[in-house]
């Protein structure tokens, strides 16, 4: 393992579990909102997301909305990237690295246009994501149509500049923060602060 990438992993792993639970709430709310107004969610037939772990920035307000209209898919860690098809409601269960996941895996093909949603550890501004280091998203993404757009749910404090890539990590096409819509490679598409100062730890 790439010994700076596992340094900067520990480091941030352990910033995000001590946020406070009124920052995380907070944080996510914002994400959400951006995430509705993003172009690309509202044109999708297909969502890819996640159930939040670990005070990651959580899309739970972003998947009752989206489940009427589009499948919703959820990670269950079987090796290979693989994705199931889940409704609100449907049950869950702790998958082998304690995060949660459909106990069903109803497999559907992922119809275009597509949007994933993913955790993640850091990130930087070029769209290298760092994740947690099992490699999940990386096998996902080799499975994804090039079309799916790829989009980090990150908090500001995340970010690392020129963060450690290697040949197999597939970049995000856009990073959403809790006050800005980074473009990867490209410019920030968004920002207007939640309030004056911003929003605070």
């Amino acid at each position: 393992m790439n010994v700076e990438k596992r340094a900067i992993r520990r480091t941030l792993r352990e910033q995000r579990r001590n946020l406070p639970t009124a920052f995380v709430e907070q944080a996510s709310c914002a994400v959400c909102a951006r995430v509705r107004e993003f172009a690309p969610f509202q044109s999708c037939r297909s969502l890819i997301a996640y159930i939040a772990h670990e005070n990651e920035v959580s899309p739970a307000l972003v998947l009752g909305q989206a489940a009427p209209h589009r499948r919703v898919y959820l990670p269950h860690d079987d090796g290979e990237g693989g994705v199931t098809l889940w409704r609100p409601g449907d049950p869950l269960v702790v998958g082998r690295r304690g995060i949660p996941e459909p106990s069903r895996r109803t497999q559907i093909a992922i119809a275009p246009p597509a949007v994933a949603l993913v955790p993640l550890v850091a990130w930087d501004q070029n769209g290298t994501r760092l994740g947690r280091g099992g490699g999940f998203y990386d096998r996902l993404f080799a499975r994804l149509a090039d079309d799916c757009v790829r989009v980090g749910l990150a908090y500001e404090l995340q970010e690392w500049p020129d963060l450690p890539r290697e040949p197999w990590d597939v970049p995000l096409h856009y990073v959403i923060t809790e006050r800005r819509v980074i473009r990867c490679g490209g410019k920030v598409v968004r920002a207007d602060p939640l309030q004056k100062g911003g929003m605070q730890l």
